[in-house]
């Protein structure tokens, strides 16, 4: 089955794990023969190289083979002291933060064999794939070396951890699993996310060694969302990070774990941490206490109990080694732009720095009133709009509108105008099953803007003129009865805030995959469940450009809601995010329904268990579920691609 993304769009510049613009083949199952003639081969007994740092050699390190063990015993390695391995994730190398920042912590403190693993030959490539699917035979190659030591030096096993990051963390996990969980502690700081799921035996796990820990915090988005290891500790909610401002990309969040893991070993203050019922009150920001424990820290919770989910809170500073730093991914400069893909899958400039825009940051004016622009089509003129002017009813009443008609109104997202695909693609369905006011909303003047954070803060006043502009269609003989608001993305919280300035009048609010970054159910800008007499929402890529929380009476959450079959790995999270239009657009019309199964509670969805709750309903359709008594949280699968509903 064809991926969303073909030739060139198959590559989408993404950040590493340092925060660096990488190019990604987001396809697996059509990557040009050229590409894959370049990509560099790599041969993990040769090309992986370990590095020892001790309190004798702390900055430059002695490079230990496993394949020979007089380097080990020629080396600066102190059988008696601890063993601690640090372990680099994608696009990693030598350098990588996080060999640095831990080893000094350590080497701090105390007498320890720090041994930097460099997969750099596996990691430093463009196909994120290829490197993903190293993790297996990088994990096998530590684990002989831990072998070599164990052999040449009769250092004990009980005295090593492993501590990985992203990639890194799964390939420590791969190691302690070819050790058969001999080894004392794993650590995985925010193990990678994307092409991971619980299923694959390469995964981090909690048997990997005698005590896991699995620090999370950029979950859903460059980090793993679910627990991992016998102890998951989600600083700060486990997504986002303080300090981070925006960071859209996630790279700050991302590399916080490392950041906070090495300040838990030399800090004499601690991450104290509170334990949680179960990952279901972590995802809900809601926590039952049931005991505490240390995150991270020297020597690790191994022996100790500590096991299940746990919060912590942190500053927005970071202490490093002796310094107090602003912690680095809080961007300055031109550091502050990244591509981040818009509601199309298009790449553009975001400032994820909202508190230091630069001087000359253009930020036009939105006046919604005078900005939006109401294009009508109706099967008089089903692909030549009339436009119907805002505070003109001489315009409404030239016009083919017809008030007796059920009126549809469609709004795009971010970085988009009326033209969008969504609009079109809705608006022909419907004209095609009958007669229909439908109505596109251009807020295009405040929605086209590489500062993200000044489009998101349009949707109040966008939506509010647009429930002045319904006003106008009351008054024209129009009744809100008859009325849906279907809005995408940034445009489903602008439908929602629609509905909040008809005092939750309008008959359905179709919420598709309501944009995520900055936006939390509750804020009185999101769109909710009383917005209207009936609230629809369809999460396809929840966690990441869409939503993770239910923001409707009803929620459903096709295969899983974060990520869509067919797509390959889109990591950008286009694919998915466009998703939700299409499952709609074809629900009106078609003949087979996308039938859901109501579910006991969104982190039944999240785990992939669901266990029937109530009586199925049809995700989208014409007309709506208003007056069907249909609430709750529901879960489907479609199939790979168009027509997706399998009834």
């Amino acid at each position: 089955m064809q991926s969303c993304a073909y030739a060139a769009d198959s590559w989408k510049l993404v950040s590493d794990e340092s925060g660096r613009l990488r190019l990604i083949n987001t396809n697996p199952y059509d990557i040009p023969e050229g590409e894959s003639e370049i990509e560099p081969l790599f041969t993990p007994e040769t090309d992986v190289i370990f590095r020892l740092f001790t309190r004798r050699n702390p900055a430059h390190g002695q490079v230990l083979q496993w394949n020979n063990p007089a380097s080990v015993q020629n080396s600066n390695f102190v059988a008696s002291h601890p063993t601690r391995f640090t372990i680099h994730g994608w696009n990693g190398g030598e350098t990588s933060g996080l060999h640095a920042n831990i080893r000094q912590n350590y080497l701090s403190v105390g007498d320890y064999n720090v041994i930097a693993v460099d997969w750099g030959a596996g990691a430093q490539t463009a196909n994120y794939i290829a490197a993903r699917n190293r993790v297996a035979s990088v994990g096998d190659i530590i684990s002989r070396m831990v072998n070599t030591l164990v052999s040449a030096t009769g250092t004990s096993r009980n005295n090593i951890y492993l501590i990985g990051h992203s990639l890194g963390a799964h390939a420590a996990g791969n190691a302690g699993k070819m050790q058969n969980g001999q080894l004392n502690t794993i650590v995985g700081l925010d193990p990678a996310g994307p092409l991971f799921s619980l299923s694959d035996a390469d995964i981090m796990a909690p048997r990997d060694a005698q005590y896991t820990e699995a620090i999370f915090t950029n979950a859903g988005l460059l980090g793993f969302d679910l627990p991992l290891s016998d102890a998951n500790f989600y600083p700060n909610g486990g997504r986002s990070q303080p300090g981070c401002g925006i960071d859209v990309s996630g790279n700050c969040a991302h590399s916080r774990a490392h950041e906070l893991y090495a300040e838990s070993v030399s800090t004499t203050v601690g991450f104290r941490a509170t334990r949680c019922a179960n990952h279901g009150e972590i995802v809900a920001g809601q926590c039952t206490p049931t005991g505490n424990a240390n995150m991270g820290g020297e020597p690790s919770n191994q022996g100790r109990g500590v096991n299940g989910m746990f919060i912590v809170s942190t500053n927005a500073f970071v202490l490093l080694a002796t310094q107090l730093l602003l912690v680095a991914s809080l961007p300055v400069d031109n550091s502050n732009w990244h591509l981040v893909p818009d509601s199309d899958g298009r790449l553009h400039l975001v400032n994820t720095n909202p508190y230091a825009l630069p001087d000359d940051s253009f930020v036009p004016n939105f006046v919604p009133e005078q900005d939006l622009i109401f294009r009508l089509f109706t099967r008089s003129n089903p692909t030549t709009p009339q436009v119907l002017e805002f505070g003109n009813a001489g315009s409404i009443a030239a016009s083919n509108f017809n008030p007796a008609h059920p009126t549809r109104f469609t709004i795009h997202g971010w970085n988009s105008n009326g033209n969008d695909g969504m609009n079109t693609n809705i608006r022909d369905r419907y004209l095609s099953i009958g007669d229909y006011n439908m109505i596109s909303v251009d807020w295009s003047a405040g929605a086209v803007n590489p500062n993200y954070i000044a489009a998101r803060n349009a949707v109040g006043p966008a939506g509010a003129a647009v429930a002045s502009f319904i006003d106008q269609l009351v008054a024209a003989g129009a009744s809100t009865d008859n009325m849906y608001v279907i809005g995408f993305s940034l445009g489903a919280h602008v439908a929602g805030n629609a509905g909040k300035g008809q005092n939750g009048r309008v008959n359905t609010i179709i919420a598709l995959d309501p944009a995520g970054p900055l936006f939390s159910l509750g804020q009185p800008d999101a769109v909710s469940p009383a917005d209207g007499r009936y609230v629809e929402m369809i999460m396809t890529n929840g966690g990441l450009l869409g939503s993770s929380t239910p923001m409707g009476q009803a929620t459903f959450t096709p295969n899983g809601g974060r990520t869509q079959p067919g797509c390959g790995t889109d990591i950008g999270g286009g694919c998915a995010h466009g998703r939700a239009p299409a499952y709609y657009a074809e629900s009106i019309t078609s003949s087979v329904p996308f039938r859901a199964t109501r579910c006991a509670s969104m982190q039944e969805v999240v785990e992939g268990n669901c266990t029937p709750s109530g009586p199925d309903a049809n995700m989208g359709g014409e007309p709506s579920n208003y007056g069907r008594g249909v609430t709750g949280v529901y879960s489907l699968t479609t199939n790979d691609g168009a027509p997706f509903a399998r009834g």
